[in-house]
């Protein structure tokens, strides 16, 4: 088995890839949390949430995630984007991905994440729901039950 070298949880906004990301935070000595939503924030200013600027976003994430490793700091990760190019990129880099999905069904899930981010109720893609994820990438799948 290959030593892991990252771990990045990418899902719908509230499945709780951030919680995860606390958890292991506390427990992986030498961590670092690399949000999407963070890097957004300080990094990411310039970009919409158009798919392609999604895609743009998660690769500015890659450069920190390798500036990481290259420190030898263990990233741990969280998007809501993903894809099969990213995917690889970082499974060359021994990062495990995963994905977070949410006990609620579907619809209500959709539901209840656009109530939570009313503030973005003129804007799409904000949330994720709006665009399709590529339905083959192969990744690990936990869901979330609370």
């Amino acid at each position: 088995m290959t030593k892991k070298t990252g771990i990045w949880f990418y899902g719908l906004s509230r499945a709780g890839k951030t919680y995860g990301s606390n958890l292991l935070h506390k427990k992986i000595k030498n961590s670092i949390l690399i949000d999407g939503d963070i890097v957004r924030k300080y990094v990411s200013y310039d970009l919409d949430y158009t798919e392609n600027d999604r895609n743009i976003q998660i690769m500015r994430m890659y450069g920190l995630i390798k500036i990481t490793i290259n420190s030898s700091i263990f990233p741990i990760i969280s998007t809501v984007r993903m894809n099969n190019k990213m995917l690889k990129k970082a499974s060359n880099l021994g990062i495990k991905v995963i994905l977070i999905k949410s006990k609620m069904n579907e619809m209500n899930e959709m539901n209840e994440v656009k109530k939570e981010h009313n503030k973005y109720k003129n804007k799409k893609n904000v949330v994720g729901v709006n665009f399709d994820y590529e339905k083959k990438l192969n990744t690990m799948i936990i869901t979330n039950t609370m």
